[in-house]
């Protein structure tokens, strides 16, 4: 591998396609979580309440960027590595995407202290690696917009949310602080997140396009730190809210040969099952061919129309879209399909709670020890955080801590910890099997009927 650099291009491990070896993740995370926790030993309280009370400043920038689309007016690698002066940017950019130079030398400068950009002389910017995550098309672009837009207004309301006495218990989609953000500006057509969409055709669009992305970003991790190798001959595969089904096709790519009796079954809204029909036409036409993949439209709220032995009900980050009560509505339909050979897989992030490694605990020497013992080539085992880094690495795993609240925003739903799981997986009448953590943001929780 090559060092990791700030320089704008993607580095192996940018790739949608690769893991990290078990040791390398591990690293990853203490680093990411220690230099977070140097920062917060040694940044003065004054500049540490500036940062904490005007970051949405930084996401407006990083909106900007992508919506203008700034990443296209760099044509060589040269101008990439070198910069263009903030004059010619603007003139570069396309008539509806003008802006006044110095304010977007202004915006550029902020995004540069984060290390997105830099200005290598003045006004003259240039950008590093994260940067090209806005280049315009990508999955990563597309979910500048409607999700961070979303955050956004939902922050106006979320004070105003979380302490109203006559809405602070109510858990239904309406009562998000993204729908509260709404009607405050007006808008109070606005009945949920997934409303806003029907009158923002545009987002809708770029939304689908950022979900297909958020696929992705597990999936190399879901495909090898689960042992769907081992799957029983005749297991059929069912994707509960599948969308056009990328995961799973992925899953089904990794051991076609392996496990030559796998099928998959699709199941969503009638307007995602013709995307994945035309999806898989596309990417996968021999499991079509094969009659290995099944297309059903079908509502996660009702009981499960496919209730075979030896069938894998598999649910991809469809419990944090949901408060508990939803979430067991939907667990109770499955548990009244399944037959007992048959088996519940959530891929969900499990939040780990934010307590402090005992004094008493290995410290870095220690870990190193561990860190040398992982085997490369063995299934991925999750490593203890040394003292003093927090139990839940701190830092290195604030983006599940920032999806918790994101989705608490825009869907009045939650990440759950793994009492939260066993919370809403007892009431449905099911038992937690197996936990398979991954080297990604999810892991895989296998219930089966209790």
């Amino acid at each position: 591998m090559p060092p990791f650099t700030l320089e704008p291009r993607y580095h192996p491990l940018d790739s949608l396609d690769a893991v990290p070896t078990p040791r390398l993740h591990e690293a990853r995370r203490v680093a990411m979580a220690a230099s977070n926790m140097i920062k917060a030993l040694v940044q003065d309280i004054g500049t540490a309440m500036t940062d904490m009370s005007t970051r949405s400043l930084d996401q407006a920038a990083y909106i900007l960027t992508a919506d203008i689309r700034l990443i296209d007016v760099f044509h060589t690698d040269e101008e990439k590595a070198k910069g263009l002066h903030v004059d010619e940017i603007v003139a570069r950019l396309p008539e509806d995407k003008k802006v006044d130079p110095q304010k977007l030398a202004r915006c550029l400068r902020l995004l540069s202290t984060e290390h997105w950009w830099i200005e290598p002389m003045p006004e003259v910017f240039a950008p590093l690696r994260w940067a090209l995550i806005n280049t315009p098309g990508s999955c990563s672009w597309a979910w500048a917009d409607p999700v961070s837009y979303g955050t956004l207004v939902g922050s106006v309301a979320f004070t105003e949310q979380m302490t109203d006495p006559t809405t602070f218990h109510d858990d239904t989609i309406g009562a998000a602080p993204f729908v509260r953000g709404f009607h405050r500006m007006g808008m109070t057509h606005v009945k949920n997140w997934w409303d806003w969409f029907m009158h923002e055709p545009e987002r809708l669009e770029r939304f689908a396009r950022s979900m297909e992305g958020c696929g992705y970003i597990d999936l190399a991790a879901i495909k090898v730190d689960c042992p769907w190798e081992a799957l029983p001959p005749n297991t059929t595969f069912v994707d509960v809210g599948a969308g056009q089904g990328s995961v799973s096709m992925h899953i089904l790519k990794h051991v076609y040969e392996k496990v030559p009796t796998l099928k998959v079954v699709l199941q969503d809204r009638p307007q995602h099952i013709e995307q994945g029909r035309k999806f898989w036409a596309q990417e996968l036409p021999a499991a079509l061919e094969d009659g290995r993949v099944a297309f059903e439209v079908h509502d996660f709220f009702e009981d499960n129309p496919r209730k075979e032995p030896n069938t894998i009900y598999w649910f991809r980050f469809i419990m944090h879209d949901w408060a508990d009560d939803y979430a067991i509505k939907i667990l109770k339909g499955i548990r009244a399909s399944c037959h007992p050979t048959s088996k519940v897989l959530l891929g969900e992030s499990v939040m780990l709670e934010a307590l402090p490694s005992p004094p008493s605990s290995r410290g870095a020497a220690g870990f190193e020890n561990d860190l040398r013992s992982l085997r490369n080539d063995g299934p991925y085992t999750l490593l203890k955080a040394p003292y003093p880094i927090p139990q839940n690495y701190g830092f290195a795993t604030k983006t599940t801590a920032q999806y918790d609240i994101l989705m608490h925003t825009l869907l009045n739903a939650l990440e759950r910890t793994m009492g939260n799981f066993e919370k809403i997986v007892a009431a449905s009448g099911s038992k937690i099997a197996h936990v398979y953590p991954t080297r990604g943001t999810a892991s895989i929780i296998e219930l089966v009927p209790m």
